[in-house]
């Protein structure tokens, strides 16, 4: 029932965001967590729909999504290298004060890359890749990343605890007096 596609990881945080009790939930092998997962989904009647990362709005929509192949692992590994490999070279372009040589023969060339690299934005190196790219001025246009719901709202959860943990400045005007005891 539950597609080979998603790893021990996605299944635990599928058990985390629909509050799927499971024994020794973080210690069990991928093999053995299917098997719990998929009975306890056997025996569930109402999960609490979530539209933040799945989408889900009833316990059968859970089980289909768990049955497909995982969205965010539609690529093959190969392709992955690929991917990552051109987005670092654009990187180095970039890092290079947008020097076309060595890196690659042509802006054309560059930027047919960029068009490839922005489709796979959920990988953080292909993000910083065209992050990077839009800075150049020479380029005919700016590159939108593809990215999915569910990395943006990672992205979003990541930028929120940075804002709370980082230091902030405040500067405080006024007459005030300080004592040396």
């Amino acid at each position: 029932m539950i597609h080979p596609s998603h790893s021990r990881k996605d299944l635990i945080e599928v058990c985390e965001v629909f509050n799927i009790e499971i024994e020794d939930l973080y210690d069990l092998q991928k093999i053995s967590l299917i098997s719990f997962l998929e009975a306890e989904l056997e025996s569930i009647d109402y999960i609490e729909p979530e539209y933040e990362f799945y989408f889900v709005n009833n316990i059968d929509e859970l089980k289909r999504y768990l049955s497909d192949p995982n969205q965010t692992k539609n690529i093959t590994i190969a392709t992955k290298e690929k991917v990552i490999k051109d987005s670092r070279r654009i990187i180095s372009y970039c890092q290079s004060g947008f020097e076309i040589y060595p890196h690659f023969t042509s802006k054309e060339e560059v930027f047919a890359s960029a068009l490839v690299v922005a489709e796979h934005c959920d990988i953080s190196t292909c993000r910083r890749a065209i992050k990077l790219l839009n800075e150049d001025r020479s380029m005919e246009r700016t590159i939108d990343p593809i990215i999915s719901n569910r990395v943006k709202k990672q992205i979003e959860r990541k930028d929120n605890v940075k804002k709370k943990t980082k230091g902030q400045f405040r500067a405080r005007t006024g007459s005030f007096t300080i004592n040396f005891s």
